[in-house]
């Protein structure tokens, strides 16, 4: 039986592999790889034999896709890198007005169907989706949401017109879901020959265009493991969840001290619940935790929040936890990761009972995910 739980630290300089035997024993770190490079989201991929996949940026290298083994001594680049599309010339001009990021990179990496385990998907920004068929070497782009019939009304967010969530449904391996910062979420039900825009009832953000199904800022979408239809998204405005394959979204940030956030995950064995720092939107310059670093549990259908702080600082703690930068194993029960701007990363081994910090120093930590290997 695989005991053994690693985390994929991505930071600002480098990748970083956390190691404990079932959280019992203390994490050993291992890094930093790659350095010189930012890296923005990196994963183990279990589907066959385990591989590291990483996506980074180097400002004289430019953004690529690098794979390897578990050892991240030997990580090679992709022969034929994602090629992220061009914004909008609306959105171009949306970013360029407000000084909003427009660099080219790679967000995230995600493992393909069970059975097809050379296939990967990369999100990109601008946004845009990639295909990988043999493993990482090479990436070709997933015209159909690239040039949906919305792109002209998606949005650059401050942190660049980010694709940084891409889901596959564990029950049809033809239906997959996107989530774009700023435009919203897409499902698919053909595996990938037509998206459909699923932002019904989700808050739209200031200067969204009214006559239109995009319009949304999803920071992070989760689709739950064993739950047919749930999903759950941490947005701009509100945290949701969606019963119905995201057809529609119930508002469930009640009680929470702040509506906006960017970390998400859910419990594998419990379909009910998900897990949120939120962070005060006050301006583009701070979006940190107020003083007291805190994960909140939702409960039953979201209508209730529990506080979940015993291990975590509470005075003074004014740090950023980004989106790719919290993730829970498949443990039972289940562990719940998290890294933030100050380059401490949390663990909890008992559901977020209680936490205690896996590493200190690093730098900033872009991403966090976990393996069972």
């Amino acid at each position: 039986m695989a005991d053994k739980v690693v985390l994929c630290v991505g930071t600002k300089r480098g990748l970083f592999l956390l190691e404990s035997n079932r959280r019992r024993q203390k994490w050993t770190i291992k890094g930093p790889f790659l350095k010189g490079w930012t890296v923005h989201h990196a994963l183990i991929d279990t589907r066959g034999t385990p591989r590291l996949h990483v996506a980074a940026e180097n400002f004289a290298f430019a953004a690529n896709a690098f794979s390897g083994g578990l050892s991240g001594e030997r990580l090679k680049p992709s022969e034929t890198p994602p090629q992220p599309p061009d914004m909008n010339a609306k959105a171009k001009k949306f970013a360029k007005q407000y000084g909003l990021d427009m660099a080219r990179r790679i967000w995230l990496i995600e493992p393909g169907p069970a059975k097809e385990k050379k296939v990967l998907y990369a999100g990109t920004a601008p946004a845009g989706l990639f295909r990988s068929e043999n493993g990482g070497k090479s990436w070709e782009p997933v015209e159909s949401i690239n040039k949906h019939r919305t792109r002209k009304d998606w949005s650059p967010g401050a942190g660049g017109q980010s694709h940084h969530s891409i889901q596959l449904d564990p029950h049809d391996p033809s239906r997959m879901y996107v989530a774009i910062s700023a435009a919203g979420t897409f499902r698919t039900d053909d595996g990938g020959k037509r998206w459909k825009p699923i932002n019904t009832a989700v808050a739209k953000y200031v200067g969204a265009p009214d006559e239109t199904t995009v319009g949304t800022c999803v920071h992070k979408l989760r689709v739950h493991p064993t739950e047919p239809g749930r999903l759950f998204q941490q947005n701009h405005v509100g945290v949701y969840r969606s019963d119905d394959h995201g057809d529609t979204w119930n508002r469930i940030d009640k009680g929470l001290p702040y509506d906006f956030g960017f970390g998400l995950a859910l419990n594998p064995h419990d379909p009910e619940t998900c897990y949120v720092i939120p962070l005060e939107p006050e301006g583009y310059a701070f979006r940190a935790t107020s003083g007291a670093l805190n994960v909140y549990r939702a409960g039953a259908n979201g209508k209730s929040w529990k506080k979940l702080s015993k291990g975590l600082p509470q005075k003074h703690a004014h740090v950023s936890v980004l989106r790719q930068a919290m993730d829970s194993d498949r443990l039972k029960p289940c562990g719940i990761y998290f890294g933030t701007g100050g380059g401490q990363v949390f663990v909890s081994a008992d559901e977020g009972a209680s936490w205690s910090a896996a590493a200190e120093y690093l730098p900033p930590v872009y991403s966090v995910t976990a393996a069972v290997v």
